[in-house]
C-alpha cells in the first residue's frame, strides 16, 4: 500500500512531551510509559491532551534517537520536566502509513524515494503522529510520517 506522499499544511498546535535519547531497540518499551506519564502529569495539571499522540525526532536516528514523545494538549501549563512547545502552522510532506509499526521502515523508503526526486528543504527533525489509539488492530493502524518543510 502506497503511504501517497504530499505536501499539506498542518494546523498550530500545542504540545507537551518529554524528550530523551534511547536505543532505537528500546523504543517500543519506552513509547507506552512515556505517554502515560505525560498524560498524568497534564490531567494533574489541569489540561487535557488534544489529538492523537506524538514523537518528533530530531537528527538522523542512528542505533540511538532523539526523540520527543508526547500528546497535544489544549493549554500552556506548567509542566516540570517536559518540553512545551507551541508549533505553528507549517507546510510538511506527509505519508500515511497504515498497518504495523514493524512495517514503517518500507513507508519511509517510498516516502525517501519521492523526496529524492523534489526540491524540497526540510527542517532538522520530523514527526510521527498515531492517529489509531493503542487498542487498533495492528494491521489498521494509521500513522503519519511528517517532514516539515523550512519556511
Amino acid at each position: 500500500m502506497s503511504v501517497n506522499p504530499r505536501i499539506e499544511t498542518i494546523d498550530a498546535w500545542l504540545a507537551a512531551g518529554i524528550r530523551q535519547i534511547v536505543p532505537m531497540h528500546e523504543l517500543s518499551r519506552v513509547f507506552p510509559a512515556v505517554y502515560q506519564q505525560v498524560a498524568e502529569e497534564v490531567a494533574t495539571a489541569g489540561g487535557q491532551v488534544r489529538g492523537p499522540a506524538y514523537a518528533c525526532y530530531f537528527g538522523m536516528p542512528t542505533d540511538v534517537v532523539d526523540v520527543e514523545i508526547g500528546f497535544g494538549i489544549d493549554r500552556e501549563l506548567p509542566l516540570d520536566g517536559m518540553t512545551v512547545t507551541a508549533w505553528p502552522s507549517t507546510r510538511a510532506v506527509v505519508g500515511t502509513h497504515v498497518g504495523p509499526y514493524d512495517g514503517l521502515a518500507a513507508s519511509y523508503d517510498e516516502i525517501g524515494a519521492w523526496l529524492s526526486r523534489q526540491s524540497l528543504d526540510l527542517t532538522d527533525y520530523m514527526w510521527e503522529f498515531y492517529d489509531s489509539p493503542p487498542e487498533v488492530d495492528p494491521a489498521e493502524a494509521v500513522t503519519r510520517i511528517v517532514f516539515p518543510l523550512k519556511a
